[in-house]
């Protein structure tokens, strides 16, 4: 990892990572174990502000509660002070500026995903099952002597993984 060497280098014992966290997720684990473990004195250390919060809000009210507590912030790569109003003012600039980052390529990806369905281009994981599962699949739910659950079961995938399948193949 990238960031845990940054953090380690920068002497942070214990490190809080939560890399496999959504961008956009409201709760981070990592983080508030993080945020649990700090007392007065302490300094919160990030790699950069774009990877610890997700808004403005939420990296501003984050500050307050450490100064509140008196814990210093640093950020290794924006090496910002926000003890001093230079410091704070850059600091909800960045936290601001990454929220408006994130906006633009949640944008502009939901718009290629868009652009590539029209054109007949499957984004996502690889579908569980292909047109020739699902076809024998169909045949046997359309004979009536199993369940779908019970078809479900033999193609090992869940109903509605099935149905979901049945769907895009227009079966149904």
């Amino acid at each position: 990892y990238q960031y845990e060497d940054l953090l380690k280098n920068a002497g942070c014992d214990p490190i809080f990572m939560g890399d496999d966290i959504s961008a956009v997720a409201k709760n981070r684990p990592a983080l508030s174990q993080a945020r649990a473990a700090l007392k007065s004195g302490d300094t919160f250390i990030v790699p950069a502000i774009d990877r610890a919060f997700r808004s403005t809000i939420e990296g501003i009210s984050f500050l307050d509660g450490l100064h509140k507590d008196d814990i210093t912030f640093e950020s290794i790569y924006q090496q910002i002070d926000t003890r001093t109003p230079e410091g704070r003012k850059w600091y909800i600039d960045m936290v601001n500026m990454a929220e408006y980052e994130r906006a633009i390529i949640s944008r502009r990806t939901k718009e290629k995903m868009a652009a590539a369905k029209r054109k007949g281009i499957h984004c996502g994981r690889p579908r569980k099952l292909c047109e020739v599962a699902t076809k024998r699949a169909y045949r046997q739910w359309m004979k009536g002597d199993k369940s779908i659950g019970e078809i479900a079961s033999i193609a090992k995938v869940s109903v509605p993984t099935l149905r979901r399948s049945f769907k895009y193949w227009n079966m149904v």
